[in-house]
């Protein structure tokens, strides 16, 4: 009996090292594996960027063999216990069980496409939809985008991302017309915890995405049975579009001046984002997201949960989690997130200006100038001492699709907006009431100047460069200063009131300052688009956007109120001082007084309220796929 006792509680502590063997090894299988994906995250935004500035040319510098190569060593994947660590611990001589220990080329074969090929993906593109008809795909796989056959083979080998992928199906997951909005559409937002958008809802955007299988475990006796795991990598693209956003510090319900912001005038619909964020009051936010850091001068509510700064401290995450029943929060820091990576493409002041030579595909995407359609540069000025121009070089898009080009000079064929045909004419000179010289663009009379001249219409000249070119007309054009100076030129939009011609939205971007003279884009084009996404009782006015190095509202001293609908960004990156969205100037420089100010800050709810010039963020995910 004795024997039999002993025989039993020695058969009894085998099986429970066993367990704990077992345990031990599935923990570090899933530790390492969730490394890998941490790593893969990190890696992929880079070499993508770098397979763009290549013109997405064959290299091995940003392959998918190299993006998981050096995943692999970020994540120390192919290594186990250092062998000094070894020798302190007194272990040279066990047997070790560790699944770590392997070369790289090894570890690298157990990552490869579906069909098993190494150093390659899935792309989830049409080229490669037989791939996923399998029953273990269905209804688990995001819609696929669509390119050129040779972009879709390159996919394969290197990360492609940019404007040449687009959608041309109508799947489930698109809500918006496809025919309509095939680069962005209206899609889910993933099941994260970081809150650019609401879990589950539609937000604007692109999902590039790459299936791939990892394989864990090993044939040897003592080790675990091979499992193999498939995983949906995406990148989504996604166009800035919440009421306020920015790659700096932003600074929320305080004006420079210290003065608080009027709450009974200004709401906030939807999130806020920005790299750090100082919170003075919600204004009616539903989520606060941040990079590194959000700071709250009290607690408050966000998305029907009450908040403090505290909100990622240990314990009380949890007890929001357990209080709204999930781990998605109104308020959390990308950094904090897990398996994913938010990243505010920023160039700063770059994306005024254009390029000497002929762009690749990055400078094309991240440079707001380059999307321009048109171009309106001062090539002359009456003198060095005042930079009121006295020719234009203006070029569109022609109705034919080329590139059309003509020059407007003073005393030839630029006649003044007093002097027929002048007031015909959407480009004009003025001084402001500070002896300023300006360029005045009025995009009432663009359209109709432009068919006159064999121009395309609004709808395709639908973005404006202005800017000087000093390289015409040395003499006379200064070159543009950073900081700008009161005697540079500057660009005063005039009797932009009604934009209904521009149905397609209108943009204009400039390294220089510029002026809204009256009242603009306050008429409403009606009902929404067809297949845009958005309820028909939406009040639908043509989108719009201006990127300028200064912006000033009137072009007088007088401080006239100021009210705005819509979103507020920002090109400045990073940095010590803070952004204060609402803070504007009037035409004097002097500050608008925080009780003229109103704002309605909103989301977009629909790419048909893309304006056709905007900024950019990638987010990038990775999930397993599940298994039945």
């Amino acid at each position: 009996m004795m024997t039999l006792s002993l025989l039993m509680l020695f058969r009894a502590g085998t099986m429970h090292r066993d367990e704990a063997a077992k345990i031990q090894l599935r923990a570090d299988y899933h530790q390492r594996e969730e490394a890998l994906m941490r790593a893969v995250v990190a890696v992929l935004p880079k070499k993508a960027i770098a397979c763009m500035r290549e013109g997405y040319a064959a290299s091995d510098d940003y392959s998918w063999s190299t993006i998981f190569a050096e995943s692999m060593a970020m994540a120390s994947t192919t290594e186990s216990l250092p062998l000094d660590v070894v020798t302190a611990l007194g272990l040279d001589g066990a047997r070790r069980g560790d699944v770590a220990d392997r070369s790289t080329e090894e570890v690298k074969s157990w990552i490869t496409s579906l069909a098993g090929v190494r150093g390659s993906v899935t792309p989830g593109t049409t080229a490669y939809a037989t791939s996923f008809q399998g029953p273990e795909f269905a209804g688990k796989i995001p819609p696929l985008l669509d390119a050129t056959q040779s972009l879709q083979d390159a996919d394969a080998l290197r990360p492609v991302v940019g404007m040449e992928k687009h959608y041309i199906t109508q799947a489930p997951d698109l809500h918006a017309d496809v025919t309509k909005h095939p680069l962005y559409n209206l899609i889910p937002y993933p099941n994260i915890r970081f809150g650019y958008a609401a879990a589950g809802q539609p937000f604007v955007a692109k999902r590039n995405w790459w299936a791939f299988t990892v394989k864990f475990g090993s044939t040897g006796k003592a080790a675990t049975p091979i499992i193999a795991k498939n995983y949906v990598l995406s990148l989504y693209e996604i166009p800035s579009q919440l009421p306020i956003e920015g790659a700096a510090f932003a600074e929320i319900g305080k004006h420079r001046d210290g003065a608080a912001w009027n709450a009974a005038a200004i709401t906030i619909t939807g999130g806020v984002y920005a790299d750090r964020l100082s919170m003075n009051g919600g204004f009616g936010a539903e989520r606060i997201a941040g990079k590194q850091s959000i700071q709250m001068s009290e607690r408050m509510t966000v998305g029907g949960s009450d908040v403090g700064e505290d909100f990622d401290a240990p314990g009380v995450r949890e007890q929001l989690q357990v209080e709204r029943r999930t781990d998605v929060l109104p308020i959390g820091l990308s950094a904090n997130s897990g398996r994913l990576a938010f990243m505010p493409i920023q160039r700063g002041g770059d994306f005024l200006k254009k390029m000497a030579t002929a762009p690749d595909p990055w400078e094309m995407y991240t440079r707001g100038v380059e999307r321009c359609r048109m171009s309106v540069e001062a090539i002359a000025m009456v003198s060095l001492d005042d930079q009121t121009p006295v020719a234009v070089r203006v070029s569109f898009r022609s109705a034919a699709g080329t590139t059309s080009q003509m020059v407007l000079r003073r005393g030839t064929n630029w006649p003044s907006e007093l002097d027929s045909p002048g007031n015909g004419i959407p480009f004009q000179t003025e001084l402001t009431d500070t002896n300023r010289s300006c360029l005045t663009f009025y995009p009432a009379l663009l359209n109709a100047w432009l068919v006159s001249h064999g121009g395309a219409p609004v709808t395709i000249n639908n973005s404006v460069r202005f800017n000087t070119d000093p390289a015409a007309d040395p003499l006379t054009v200064r070159p543009v200063p950073d900081p700008l100076t009161p005697d540079d030129m500057s660009v005063i939009i005039r009797k932009g009131l009604n934009l209904n011609q521009f149905t397609a939205g209108l943009s204009i971007v400039s390294p220089l300052r510029v002026y809204v003279g009256d009242d603009l884009n306050a008429t409403a084009l009606g009902a929404p688009p067809a297949g845009s996404g958005l309820p028909s009782n939406t009040v639908f006015y043509p989108p719009m956007s201006i990127f300028a190095a200064e912006l000033r509202i009137g072009t007088t001293g007088f401080n006239r109120p100021f009210e705005h609908h819509g979103q507020i960004t920002t090109l400045a990156a990073g940095g010590t001082g803070a952004w204060q969205p609402l803070d504007v100037k009037s035409g004097s420089d002097d500050a608008v007084h925080g009780e003229s100010i109103a704002a309605e800050l909103k989301p977009l709810r629909s790419p048909a309220e893309l304006p056709p010039v905007h900024q950019m963020n990638w987010l990038v995910v990775i999930e397993e796929i599940p298994r039945d």
